[in-house]
């Protein structure tokens, strides 16, 4: 999951009622950032992106996945801090007491009735924010991921941030790689917690065994993990990345009616080495990699920052001049001094006028043969 950066508490409404979220969207004002679901599914696809998320306030009946269903997934998410997320149920007007205390059994924070007035949604949207954020505070200080035992994600900037100023310092080189475990969702859908949470400890257990002791590896989401690698070139960079892909494919998870395999996604940057470079920019970089190789579409998802940039520079460039130097050389019957980058650009730009030729002497036969 990746997180949105903002002063204002983020919010998020579930509720298959546009104008519903459209009243909370206006009683909220200016105060929250407000991000609306269509659905339990749609909630819970936003909370699995999106780390800035404070306050939940869903609905109890909806399409696709329902109020009690999301709540139920978000308190059994692997996500210490998901599954602590304040959720408020709204409820409707039929519903009994009976319903609202299966509510409070069911793990939700409170629960607000329709039609509620904006002091209502207000009142618990500060509360929760701020009760939300203690909460976060509080799991940053903790130095590791308590389900991999990898750095948390407070551990991680503090001993990134050293990493990189020592780099700076001695103007060393440094690599920086987010990984994902590619459609973890589907597998969390398909097998549930138990293997969803086999599959995320055996990738963490995996990269503390093939991290070098100078290497820095931590947990940042559900699926998502971090690595911080001294003194290492994007070319050996690289080469640590295929090594840990390679142990996580080895893994085989036993679900009791089949066995799965997983895969890792990569992204990486090793940046150019001046005093302006900061950590939160050289993770972005790696994080800017990491989504370009989930759009990969055929082959390893492996992606470096500076890929585009490097092909781009080592892509060549012919002039008019070199094309008719080798012109020159077709007319003088030396084809073989013509390079073959500039063969196959000329084999190109002469492609159309061939067709053409060979159009006009087709068209040339048919008129002979007709007459």
């Amino acid at each position: 999951m990746t997180e949105e950066i903002t002063e204002k508490p983020q919010i998020l409404v579930v509720d298959d009622s546009k104008v519903i979220r459209r009243a909370a969207i206006k009683m909220f004002g200016n105060d929250y950032q407000v991000h609306e679901a269509v659905d339990g599914l749609d909630g819970w696809q936003q909370l699995q992106r999106n780390d800035a998320i404070s306050v939940v306030f869903t609905d109890m009946s909806m399409p696709e996945m329902d109020g009690m269903e999301l709540l139920a997934n978000i308190r059994s998410s692997d996500d210490e801090r998901l599954a602590a997320l304040p959720v408020i149920m709204i409820t409707g007007v039929g519903d009994t007491e009976d319903a609202k205390r299966m509510v409070f059994d069911a793990g939700a924070t409170d629960f607000i009735s329709k039609p509620f007035e904006s002091i209502d949604l207000l009142s618990r949207a500060k509360s929760y924010a701020r009760l939300n954020r203690k909460v976060v505070e509080l799991e940053k200080k903790s130095g590791h991921d308590k389900l991999t035992g990898l750095f948390s994600v407070a551990s991680f900037e503090e001993q990134g941030e050293k990493a990189l100023s020592f780099a700076l310092r001695h103007k060393l080189e440094i690599s920086a790689v987010y990984l994902e475990i590619e459609n973890f969702q589907d597998i969390y859908l398909a097998h549930g917690k138990s293997v969803a949470q086999q599959i995320i400890v055996a990738v963490g257990k995996r990269l503390k065994e093939v991290m070098r002791t100078e290497d820095v590896a931590a947990r940042l989401g559900v699926a998502k993990y971090a690595a911080l690698l001294p003194l290492t070139s994007e070319a050996n960079a690289r080469i640590v990345i295929n090594r840990i892909r390679e142990s996580i494919n080895k893994l085989v998870f036993n679900t009791g009616r089949e066995k799965i395999r997983v895969s890792l996604a990569a992204g990486y940057t090793t940046p150019n080495i001046n005093e302006e470079l900061d950590f939160t920019e050289m993770m972005e970089q790696a994080d800017t990699a990491l989504q370009k190789a989930l759009k990969l579409s055929n082959g390893e998802r492996i992606a470096s920052y500076f890929e585009q940039e490097e092909a781009a520079k080592q892509e060549p460039v012919f002039t008019d001049d070199d094309l008719r130097t080798a012109f020159q050389h077709i007319l003088d019957g030396a084809y073989y001094q013509i390079p073959d980058p500039v063969l196959q650009t000329l084999a190109e730009r002469l492609t159309p006028f061939l067709d053409y030729v060979t159009n006009r002497s087709d068209t040339g036969r048919t008129g002979t043969d007709n007459s």
